[in-house]
C-alpha cells in the first residue's frame, strides 16, 4: 500500500506523537496497516515491548517477506507480518487496540471493505489514527485508486468516510509532523 509516494522514515518526533495519539502503553497491541519497510513497525515494537505485540500489514506476498526479513531478531516474537489486499487487512478479529495508517488510506481502491475490515479487527473503543495528504495534483496517478481531487484525500472526505462506517472522531491535528499538507486523524471504534 505505500507504494506512490515518499511516506519517510520513522522519526523519533513523529512515532513519540502517534504513540500518544494512539494511547499506547507497553503491552498493547498495534498494527501497522501498509506498513511498507516495516520501519514504523519495528519503532512499534520497541515501544510496546516483550507484553505487547505489534502486526504489520502489506498487500503483495514481496512485501510481507521483505518485512519479515528486516525485522531484528529481538523483535521476532513481537512482530506478526500479514499479507491483505485491497479489500481486507489481514488481521484477526479484535485483536488490536489501535491501528496505524500512515500515508496509506488514500492508496485503498475499496475503501469501504477495508473500513469494515479495520472494524473487525479492532477491540471495543480502540483508536485508528490515520496519517494522510491533501491531494497533490503533482503526483502521478495510481490506478484503480478512487480520484479525490489529486494523490491523497481531503480530510473531510476521511472523516465522512471513517464516521459512515461507525467511527467517530477524537482528534484532528492539520501541519502533521510540520508538514502543512499532511494531517492526522483518530478515530474511536
Amino acid at each position: 500500500l505505500a507504494t506512490g509516494c515518499t511516506a519517510g522514515r520513522a522519526s523519533a518526533d513523529e512515532l513519540e506523537r502517534l504513540v500518544e495519539v494512539l494511547e499506547l502503553q507497553p503491552g498493547s497491541t498495534v498494527a501497522d496497516v501498509g506498513a511498507g519497510d516495516g520501519d514504523w513497525a519495528v519503532n512499534l515494537a520497541e515501544f510496546v515491548g516483550d507484553s505487547g505485540h505489534v502486526w504489520a500489514t502489506e498487500v503483495e506476498q514481496d512485501d510481507v517477506e521483505d518485512i519479515e526479513g528486516r525485522i531484528p531478531a529481538a523483535y521476532a516474537d513481537i512482530i506478526t507480518v500479514v499479507l491483505g489486499d485491497q479489500s481486507g487487512t489481514g488481521l484477526p478479529e479484535n485483536c488490536c487496540d489501535a491501528i496505524l495508517l500512515r500515508m496509506v488510506y488514500h492508496h485503498v481502491t475499496n475503501p469501504a471493505e477495508m473500513r469494515a475490515s479495520l472494524r473487525r479487527a479492532l477491540r471495543p473503543d480502540g483508536l485508528i489514527a490515520v496519517v494522510d495528504i491533501t491531494p497533490q495534483n503533482s503526483w502521478r496517478d495510481l490506478p484503480e485508486v478512487p480520484d479525490r481531487g489529486g494523490h491523497g484525500i481531503p480530510h473531510g472526505d476521511l472523516v465522512r468516510e471513517m464516521t459512515s462506517a461507525g467511527f467517530e472522531v477524537v482528534l484532528r491535528e492539520d501541519d502533521w509532523n510540520g508538514d502543512e499538507d499532511r494531517y492526522c486523524v483518530v478515530f474511536r471504534r
